[in-house]
């Protein structure tokens, strides 16, 4: 991931592309910023959400740049879109037709695979991050995952594993990966984490 001033960088950039920056100091942006790295607050990281999180939760108002795009895209917005990145009209349709079934994350699967060029991918899509890692990987790029690691299906494994707790009274499995001392969770664990998160402490 992005060090804490990347992260901030980008969105002060990508902001002031709607605000003046002394409307973007006051919006509590930055502060957000500071806070899910630690640096404000518990000064505890925060897990991004989840896939089942972000289908769930309340969708993104006007203007707003996050969720799911096969939740929250109207279908014939959905579709401009896939054709603007040059999805086939015959994969289309099918995205459209799970999207229509609500099957969110099948959507988004299908889509990873049509990108990447699998026929089939072998694994659910549940995180957001996860879907950048196995994408790295498919592409062949050294993925740092960092604290909040996720551990890809494609990734062979592990040097040993320890026991943590998350949230401060959770205790789960994890792996320590190759690519350093970085905790890797399960598939399990993202499920239950992902129906775990909780930003009402900020």
């Amino acid at each position: 991931g992005l060090s804490m001033e990347d992260v901030r960088t980008y969105f002060r950039q990508e902001f002031c592309k709607k605000m003046d920056s002394e409307t973007y100091g006051k919006s509590g942006h930055d502060y957000m910023v500071r806070h899910l790295f630690g640096k404000e607050g518990k000064r505890s990281d925060k897990t991004p959400y989840g896939c089942m999180k972000i289908i769930t939760g309340s969708g993104p108002s006007s203007g707003d740049c996050h969720g799911c795009p096969f939740k929250h895209m109207d279908a014939t917005n959905l579709e401009k879109k896939l054709d603007s990145w040059k999805i086939p009209k015959v994969q289309t349709r099918e995205i459209l037709r799970l999207v229509e079934g609500q099957h969110y994350q099948i959507a988004c699967s299908k889509y990873y695979e049509v990108t990447h060029k699998k026929g089939d991918a072998g694994f659910g899509l549940n995180h957001p991050n996860q879907y950048f890692l196995e994408s790295q990987i498919t592409l062949g790029n050294k993925v740092n995952v960092g604290k909040q690691g996720y551990q890809s299906s494609q990734s062979s494994s592990v040097q040993g594993s320890q026991s943590s707790s998350i949230n401060g009274s959770r205790s789960t499995s994890q792996s320590i990966s190759k690519t350093g001392n970085a905790p890797i969770l399960t598939s399990a664990e993202l499920e239950e984490l992902g129906e775990d998160d909780d930003f009402d402490d900020m």
